[in-house]
């Protein structure tokens, strides 16, 4: 069995003049993720990022903790096809088309609590709009293209982890748990890979409930431990 394994980049500089970069809190996310895998037993064949520079220092980041942790390395390549979407481009098209008046951009939009909310008020409504568009149809294109070639990298017993953005993480989740037979589809392909002991998490807030994590089962491979961190997960 192979996996892969994707992970948005840490925390970027959202309002600073040039959001593609890492914060410091980023850097830190992304060393104690490779650590975090290290202890899991996560020993990747590959790691893969887009090109952009938060991604890249992300995975250089993930690689320095499996180092720390577990003395692990392993080859890193590009694939810009893991890339993220033009979010400025996306609110632009959205006002040229009349349907908003927001003038932010993830350089310029600040840096408060109150003005990142603000901002992904704006970019929600937006992306509603641009998914109709073309440019969105080649970007599921590309994004299903960038996760066939990181499947095929990771046959039985290899690891492949790739480090991308929310967006296209969650179009290549999203393009992976649709189902044409609708609720009943999904439900059946859930029930078959949820592991005992296994836990998704629903935050509740005031827009309702949201799913933030499926089938989670960290825990089963810390106690299993790197030599075989499998051992524990069971089906049945």
């Amino acid at each position: 069995m192979g996996a892969v394994h994707l992970v948005r980049h840490g925390q970027a500089s959202f309002g600073s003049g040039d959001y593609d970069r890492l914060s410091e809190t980023g850097h830190l996310q992304a060393r104690l993720a490779g650590e975090d895998m290290a202890a899991r037993g996560v020993r990747p064949d590959v790691l893969i990022h887009g090109g952009l520079r938060r991604q890249r220092e992300t995975a250089e980041g993930i690689l320095a903790g499996l180092r720390a942790r577990a003395d692990w390395d392993c080859r890193v390549e590009v694939d810009e096809g893991w890339a993220e979407y033009d979010a400025d481009a996306v609110l632009e098209a959205a006002r040229v088309a009349g349907l908003s008046a927001g003038h932010g951009t993830l350089d310029t939009a600040g840096s408060s609590d109150e003005a990142k909310r603000a901002f992904q008020r704006q970019l929600d409504a937006a992306l509603g709009h641009w998914a109709g568009l073309e440019e969105f149809a080649k970007y599921v294109t590309t994004t299903n293209a960038a996760m066939s070639a990181a499947a095929a990298r990771s046959g039985p017993g290899r690891t492949t982890v790739v480090v991308s953005s929310a967006g296209t993480i969650s179009l290549a989740i999203a393009e992976l748990l649709t189902d044409p037979e609708g609720v009943v589809g999904l439900w059946t392909r859930l029930q078959r890979v949820t592991v005992n002991t296994g836990t998704a998490r629903v935050v509740v807030g005031r827009s309702g409930m949201t799913c933030i994590a499926v089938n989670e089962h960290q825990h089963l491979e810390r106690a299993s431990g790197p030599g075989d961190p499998r051992r524990l997960i069971t089906l049945r």
